[in-house]
């Protein structure tokens, strides 16, 4: 089974490098998500390069998986998306945290569980 998260709210952007930390209030709701899924236990889980996608799923799991970070995931190409959703395995649980526009492409296509 595949589950999504949409990255936690990320700080405003003021080094200019378009790639900000999460923010005190995404580390928050990320803790409560947590709390509120914690009966879920991943097999692995994949993120993209951004730090707040990263970030994010470094709170969900904590130390008891390695984060995987894919370039698949780090843009909104639809198809690179689909094929590398298609190619993990299908008798795992995994979690995908991404940004909104890449989550909505794996909901469009794939049968998953977007966290909330």
């Amino acid at each position: 089974m595949i589950y999504v998260v949409k990255s936690f709210r990320e700080d405003k952007d003021t080094s200019g490098n378009n790639n900000p930390p999460l923010s005190e209030e995404g580390v928050e709701f990320g803790k409560k998500l947590k709390l509120r899924n914690n009966a879920i236990k991943f097999d692995m889980c994949y993120t993209s390069f951004k730090l707040k996608d990263f970030g994010s799923a470094l709170i969900l799991v904590g130390d008891k998986l390695i984060v995987r970070r894919t370039h698949s995931l780090d843009n909104n190409e639809k198809e690179e998306i689909i094929n590398f959703i298609k190619s993990l395995p299908q008798d795992k649980s995994i979690l995908v945290v991404a940004s909104d526009e890449v989550i909505s492409v794996i909901k469009d296509n794939f049968n998953c569980i977007e966290l909330k």
